[in-house]
Order: structure tokens, then C-alpha cells, then sequence
């Protein structure tokens, strides 16, 4: 049970570091005609993405960092799949 608990933080952790990479993408907001974002925290959304599987790996989690590593490439590929705006608007 403990190892699916550090794995989901450590993946839920990774997601907010993408969900800001997407949501501050230059080249995406210019594509989908919204305004430039008023700064881009690449370091803080690059950190967020990484440190969680340095710090599995660090911790001997093993099975939580394989685990970890193939659930953050494919929410970035989820993520990446959703036109901005689309998960905001009410049908």
C-alpha cells in the first residue's frame, strides 16, 4: 500500500509540472490563439516534473519509479491531446 501511495503523489507531482509547461507553452497558446502568458516558470515546471523520480530512485523505490516513469510521458501525451480551454468549458 506504501508504494502506491509515493507512486500516485510522485505522479500527481509530475502532472502539475506538465499541466504548467502546457499551460504557459508559448507556441501552443500561439496555435490556439490565446494571449501570451505573462511568465514561464520552466525551471519550477521542469523540477516538479524530475524531482519526483530522482527522489524514488533515491528512496529505493524501484517498482514506484517504473511505475512513475511510464505514467508521466503518457498524461504529458494526454495533456498535450486537449486543446486549451476545452476541459474549462461547460456544454
Amino acid at each position: 500500500m506504501m508504494t502506491v501511495t509515493v507512486t500516485l503523489a510522485a505522479i500527481l507531482l509530475s502532472l502539475a509540472g506538465i499541466v504548467l509547461l502546457t499551460a504557459t507553452d508559448p507556441k501552443r497558446r500561439r496555435v490556439f490563439g490565446l494571449p501570451d502568458a505573462k511568465h514561464r516558470p520552466a525551471v519550477l515546471a521542469c523540477l516538479l516534473i524530475l524531482a519526483p523520480g530522482v527522489a524514488l530512485l533515491i528512496a529505493g523505490q524501484s517498482a514506484a519509479f517504473v511505475m512513475w516513469l511510464a505514467a508521466v510521458p503518457l498524461a504529458g501525451w494526454a495533456l498535450a491531446a486537449i486543446p486549451p480551454g476545452a476541459l474549462g468549458r461547460k456544454r
